[in-house]
């Protein structure tokens, strides 16, 4: 067994335009063990570990391996200390267009400094894959590589170098139940090969499963440090809130109306959607629950007409209607918020102000000109109405957290008053605190009288939160029932094929 390295972040701070983003943070990794960092959504993860990986280099406070002092200013730096960071969204960090071969040795490629011989660079990346016991196509385009072998490649990147601490940042929230229990064996297997692994996740089953070791970050302050082994669930949740959480589900509404709303017979299309029939009335919301790869994602551009499909018969506010395109849908008061935000949902690189009245109608605008100070007043309302943590309309997105992004891309739609609001994944990514946010927004939409198609494989949310529940498998409704009188464990058995014995 080798020397177990071990990594200390002592009183490390950093301010963004006068906002303490951290303030005086410890945190010590060490080598054989799986860290869970965790927080609600702005208490300061991210950022601790932007820090780690050498992406700010404008932090007060010290940093040392195995008991020296190391100077960590670069993304550079960090790899070659060898800090590795696999981020939430892994399609940043790779080229779509490139072998997988190529993309796990693309840091290697860069480097340049000597000539790779083709056969090379797959044997190399075809060893690493085998380190971690995943078989991929090495000649496969990336972009054709589903979510989950994307966050593998970018872990075989990462054992190309010297690794001894790995970061995964929201490493489950693409993935199944199956991919996920995968991917944990993964972390075990680099856990026993020496390497520190740090878990963000928002998801407090998956850190008692995997972590032995636990640091809560609140505000920008740690807030608790120590062994998982001694906390239960619940503690760890009043620890990232502050107080306890009782019950995050807003209480059941009234019973919904039997106004349809919209009705759907025989949707199909040509990969994966088949015979499709769902009929959303006013003020309900229905959940389409499914593991991945069933349809959940493919159902909702469907239904908005972002992808191509064909139905049998079809309804929009009883009058006839098939899906044609995103601009016929809004123009009839439909709304999306898709499972990928960052990339179909928002613009991250725009201010907050602009996001939000991007898919407004044009009462924003007089004479052909835009009013920028109505829409100004308009985000001002919605940042207050939504609870947006955010410095003000100007502040850019990306300086915002997971689930305050997810509030713009819903919120962005209300100024066209939609009638009918397809949700895809809705909580992706998103902390506790965050997602009881988002639930009172949603239920308060269907107390107006929207309609909400909610798609999820979160199966609690869907129990907890919808009305009736459609289950899909392999592109089909298996099963059809009210929310109130399902379970979890049966939501499973039908989204994985099985019947009830």
């Amino acid at each position: 067994m080798t020397a177990q390295n071990r990594l200390e972040m002592r009183h490390i701070s950093i301010t963004f335009g006068g906002f303490m983003a951290l303030k005086s943070v410890d945190l010590t990794l060490e080598g054989y063990s799986v860290h869970a960092l965790t927080g609600a959504n702005g208490a300061g993860k991210s950022t601790l570990m932007a820090v780690l990986s050498g992406v700010y280099d404008h932090f007060t406070g010290e940093i040392l391996l195995n008991g020296q002092p190391v100077a960590l200013r670069s993304p550079r730096d960090a790899r070659q200390l060898g800090i590795h960071l696999v981020q939430q969204e892994v399609d940043v960090a790779l080229v779509p267009g490139m072998s997988v071969a190529e993309n796990i040795m693309l840091d290697r490629l860069a480097e340049g400094g000597q000539l790779y011989r083709w056969g090379a660079v797959r044997r190399q990346a075809r060893a690493l894959l085998e380190q971690l016991d995943v078989k991929i196509d090495l000649r496969r385009q990336v972009e054709h590589c589903t979510l989950a072998e994307k966050q593998q490649i970018l872990l075989a990147r990462a054992l190309s170098h010297h690794c001894r601490f790995l970061i995964l940042d929201e490493p489950t929230a693409p993935l199944d139940q199956h991919e996920s229990e995968r991917l944990f064996a993964v972390v075990r297997r680099l856990q026993n090969s020496g390497i520190g692994v740090v878990f963000i996740s928002h998801r407090i089953h998956e850190l008692k499963a995997i972590c032995d070791r636990l640091t809560v970050l609140r505000d920008g302050k740690l807030i608790e440090s120590g062994p998982m082994q001694d906390l239960s669930g619940e503690q760890i949740v009043e620890k990232m809130l502050g107080h306890q959480l009782d019950d995050i589900y807003p209480p059941r509404r009234p019973p919904y109306s039997e106004e349809i709303l919209l009705h759907i017979d025989g949707l199909h299309d040509e990969q994966r959607l088949k015979d499709i029939t769902l009929t959303l009335r006013k003020g309900e919301i229905l959940g389409i629950a499914g593991l991945a790869g069933a349809g959940k994602t493919e159902l909702c551009k469907a239904l908005f007409g972002a992808s191509a499909s064909r139905i049998i018969r079809g309804e929009l506010h009883g009058k006839p209607w098939k899906p044609s395109s995103p601009y016929a849908a809004v123009k009839k008061s439909m709304a999306l918020v898709p499972e990928e935000r960052r990339k179909e949902g928002i613009f991250v690189d725009e201010s907050v102000v602009m996001n939000l009245s991007v898919s407004a109608d044009n009462s924003f605008s007089r004479w052909s000109l835009f009013g920028h100070r109505r829409a100004w007043r308009w985000a001002e309302e919605i940042i207050a109405r939504l609870g947006i943590r955010t410095t003000g309309p100007r502040q850019t997105l990306r300086r915002l957290s997971g689930g305050n992004q997810q509030k713009v891309a819903i919120g962005k739609w209300l100024r066209n008053n939609a009638d009918i609001l397809i949700l895809d994944e809705p909580t992706k990514g998103v902390d506790i605190k965050a997602k009881t946010d988002l639930f009172e927004l949603i239920d308060g939409l269907a107390r107006q009288g929207k309609g909400v198609i909610y798609a999820s494989g979160e199966f609690a949310e869907l129990v907890g939160l919808c009305d009736r529940i459609c289950v899909l498998w392999d592109g089909r409704v298996v099963a059809e029932m009210a929310a109130s009188e399902t379970d979890e464990e049966t939501l499973l058995l039908y989204s994985t094929g099985g019947t009830p014995a």
